[in-house]
């Protein structure tokens, strides 16, 4: 019987062995800069936030509203929120303009930041992810480019990892400027739709997120080389000894 069970016990052996592995290498993966992985989960933990509170308050707590972009201007509303949402719903006050028609709605209330900045939000996370999987480099142009898929990386690097980071920020941003200015300035009566919004959101937001990753890829990579090159000069002034 025991000898009839040995390779499933074997195989289940192998691949817990295999899993773990797999779990270590990711985990020092995401661990290998903190200063990133502390974005990353902090950024998570207000973009699940922001899908979280309007459940914890009754339905048409907050619904219909108007505000002004970075001004908190809804403190009264706020002020009758259990803390949690009232921190979240503050935070977003204070940077969005909250117009009941540019914001989705859960539970019948409003979330805490309108359509687009929701989704820069959820995909910058996306965008530190890519950071934080790609190769390391003391050039935060060339880590933007190491995060993209082959085929675009071989095409961009032909005009220089400064020059394509530069290219990959604005082709990011452009879509969100053009999409957002003609809505502010109501050119021939424009108004933006929910997926304008959250797509041209999605592309900043990754992008912002692939930068700011990148950044602090840099920094981390630029103190890793410092240190070995700080090794590497007291070992041969201790062998000049």
């Amino acid at each position: 019987m025991s000898s009839r069970f040995a390779p499933r016990r074997q195989r289940f052996i192998a691949e817990g062995t295999v899993s773990s592995v797999v779990a270590s290498a990711l985990w020092a993966r995401f661990t290998w800069s903190r200063a990133l992985f502390a974005v990353l989960v902090l950024n998570v933990v207000w973009t699940a936030s922001l899908f979280i509170c309007p459940y914890l308050v009754p339905p048409g707590s907050f619904a219909n509203q108007v505000g002004g972009a970075n001004v908190i201007d809804h403190e009264n509303i706020w002020a009758t929120f259990p803390i949690y949402p009232r921190i979240i719903y503050t935070i977003g006050d204070a940077q969005c303009h909250q117009i009941y028609y540019r914001t989705f709605a859960l539970n019948g209330n409003e979330m805490p930041i309108d359509e687009r900045m929701t989704s820069m939000y959820a995909f910058a996370n996306l965008g530190l992810v890519a950071a934080i999987f790609a190769r390391p480099s003391t050039s935060t142009g060339q880590v933007m480019l190491n995060a993209l898929p082959e085929f675009l990386r071989r095409r961009l690097s032909k005009v220089g990892s400064e020059r394509a980071g530069v290219f990959i920020v604005v082709v990011g941003l452009i879509p969100m400027a053009i999409d957002g200015f003609t809505q502010l300035f109501k050119v021939n009566g424009y108004e933006s739709t929910w997926p304008a919004r959250v797509g041209t959101g999605a592309l900043a937001g990754f992008v912002g997120g692939l930068l700011i990753g990148a950044m602090i890829v840099t920094i981390r990579q630029f103190s890793i080389e410092i240190q070995a090159l700080r090794a590497r000069l007291f070992t041969a002034s201790t062998l000049e000894r």
